[in-house]
This record gives structure tokens, C-alpha cells and sequence, in this order.
């Protein structure tokens, strides 16, 4: 929960893990990129729709988001000995992952389609 009050940033629009990404340093080390951009953005997909489910609330975004930096370690998604983040050379482990996370946010995109996501604001 303590990552939830610094990253209310990223919550509003601003992604600042691509430069983190490549920086010694910074836990990224053995992971590929192309993995893990995969795995972000159906994590974006899953908070947009918690968005829109949770009535436009972003602390359960954050909430979830916290949930999800704080499980990183968890969850064994680097190469022993990788040094090319740019291949597709994810474990195993982070394959299923950013598989079964697709599987998820295409059943919300799904649920999203044609659906007024402007808001009650908006409507009137």
C-alpha cells in the first residue's frame, strides 16, 4: 500500500517506466521489454475497465496498481543470464501471465464495446 500514494501520477496519464525500464539499477535487469510491454498494456486495459466499472474511482485503480508492483517480486518473470532486453526471451512463468492476462482484458475490451465510457457528465 505504500507504493499507492506515489504513483497517483501514473493514475492521471503520465508513464514513466520507459526510461526506468532500461536503467541499471532498476529491477528490469533479465527481463525482456517486449514481454513486459505486453503484460503493461493488458494491465491498462484491465485498470480502464475497473475504471469504468468502479464508478470513474481512481483509488481502487490505484489500489490495484499498488497490488500489482508489490506482487512483482512474486512473480518470476526474468531470464537467468538475459542481457538483450529487446528479445522475445521471457520465462515461462511471464508468458502464461501475459497470456492469461490478454485473455482477461479481451473479454473487458469486449464488455467496453459500445458502451459510453465519457461519463454521466457527459451525457447531459
Amino acid at each position: 500500500m505504500v507504493s499507492t500514494r506515489v504513483q497517483a501520477g501514473e493514475e492521471v496519464g503520465w508513464r514513466g517506466h520507459l526510461p526506468l525500464f532500461f536503467m541499471e539499477g532498476s529491477g528490469s535487469e533479465g527481463q525482456s521489454f517486449p514481454v513486459y510491454l505486453l503484460h503493461v498494456t493488458s494491465l491498462s486495459v484491465a485498470m480502464a475497465w475497473l475504471y469504468w466499472k468502479a464508478a470513474r474511482s481512481l483509488l481502487l485503480v490505484m489500489v490495484m496498481h499498488a497490488s500489482v508492483n508489490n506482487t512483482f517480486g512474486s512473480v518470476t518473470s526474468t531470464v537467468q543470464g538475459a542481457t538483450d532486453e529487446w528479445s522475445f526471451d521471457g520465462s515461462l512463468v511471464a508468458w502464461m501471465t501475459v497470456g492469461l492476462s490478454w485473455v482477461v482484458a479481451l473479454a473487458m475490451l469486449i464488455q467496453m464495446r459500445g458502451a459510453d465510457l465519457r461519463g454521466p457528465e457527459a451525457a447531459g
